[in-house]
């Protein structure tokens, strides 16, 4: 088991839908591949952090999805996920503004999120380790790095 206090855990929604015509971005599904992916990725979440103090994510719908299935794998209500509108189309600076005021909650803090923001935030606070965030990937950061 990792240690979980002040560690931020940056997750990329899951496969989505593709987009339709008719259909806004922001109101794309996961596929049914992104919610196994997701369950599977919520499963191991819980094995390695067992305890998290809240779960944060972008109002669209496969990111609430996503969210919803890793609250649902720590046995949480999905009401205790919390969404933050500014996380949809966020800019680097705006995540970073976000992690900043996630720094006043002890314990590890999933963020659930879009590219290209969330890879160029996890890139920075990483030290340019993270180049790559396909649908349903998981960055873990420790907290101390965040509040860069």
């Amino acid at each position: 088991m990792i240690t979980t206090m002040h560690t931020l855990i940056a997750v990329r929604h899951a496969k989505a839908e593709s987009a339709h015509l008719h259909t806004r971005d922001f109101d794309r599904p996961l596929a049914q591949q992104g919610i196994e992916d997701a369950r599977h990725a919520a499963a191991e979440l819980v094995r390695w952090y067992p305890k998290v103090s809240a779960i944060i994510a972008s109002p669209a719908l496969r990111t609430s999805m996503t969210a919803e299935l890793i609250a649902s794998a720590y046995g949480w209500n999905p009401d205790r996920v919390r969404y933050d509108e500014r996380i949809y189309e966020a800019t680097v600076s705006t995540l970073q503004d976000i992690v900043r005021e996630l720094d006043s909650i002890d314990g590890a803090v999933i963020l659930v999120g879009h590219n290209p923001g969330l890879l160029e935030l996890c890139f920075e606070l990483t030290s340019g380790a993270t180049t790559r965030m396909s649908p349903g990937a998981v960055v873990i950061i420790p907290r101390n790095a965040a509040a860069k």
